[in-house]
């Protein structure tokens, strides 16, 4: 236990550690949701998850991706809830269940590298066109509210905005 204690108190071993946990909680979290469909159950076992991931940290190949050795983490962790529990209606073999959490962990992967590279493009815009995008997908404004702060016709920032998802979807083409 004193091994686990003095891995703990290492400040590299802390900061790598959070630095990967950080940036995929909310998708693992998503994960054991999406096999739990139960919110106090899904923050359960992503309790449990977190502090497992943290002890077997030192097993974590850093030549991978983390989110898929946590999502197998987050697996085995769900089933020992479920059996635990007996809270599943359902009772899948464990190679159907994998072959799930397989898909679902390629399906999330797929899905943020479309984010992400969808946020590289969006960088490539010009600043206005960019605070356009934001504005009318991620504001709570329409299109025609934009257009009357901005001062612009309505059919000017339709058009604006049609050019500026073209440019997106040749970019997000372009690969």
């Amino acid at each position: 236990m004193s091994d686990e204690n003095d891995d703990f108190e290492k400040p590299e071993r802390q900061t790598e550690f959070l630095s990967f946990f950080t940036k995929d909680h909310q998708r693992i979290f998503g994960y054991i949701f999406s096999q739990l469909h139960n919110r106090a159950d899904t923050e359960d076992v992503f309790q449990q998850t977190s502090l497992s991931l943290w002890r077997r940290f030192d097993e974590f190949d850093r030549d991978r991706e983390f989110f898929p050795w946590a999502c197998g983490v987050a697996f085995n962790t769900v089933r020992n809830f479920l059996r635990k529990s007996g809270r599943s209606r359902l009772h899948f073999n464990d190679e159907l269940l994998s072959k799930i959490s397989e898909e679902r962990v390629a399906s999330d992967t797929e899905l943020q590298a479309f984010g992400d590279r969808l946020d590289q493009c969006i960088n490539r815009l010009g600043e206005k066109d960019r605070k356009l995008i934001r504005q009318a997908y991620r504001g709570n404004q329409t299109v025609i509210e934009i257009a009357e702060t901005m001062g612009r016709a309505v059919r000017t920032l339709y058009n604006r905005l049609n050019l500026i998802r073209r440019k997106l979807a040749e970019c997000m083409e372009a690969g």
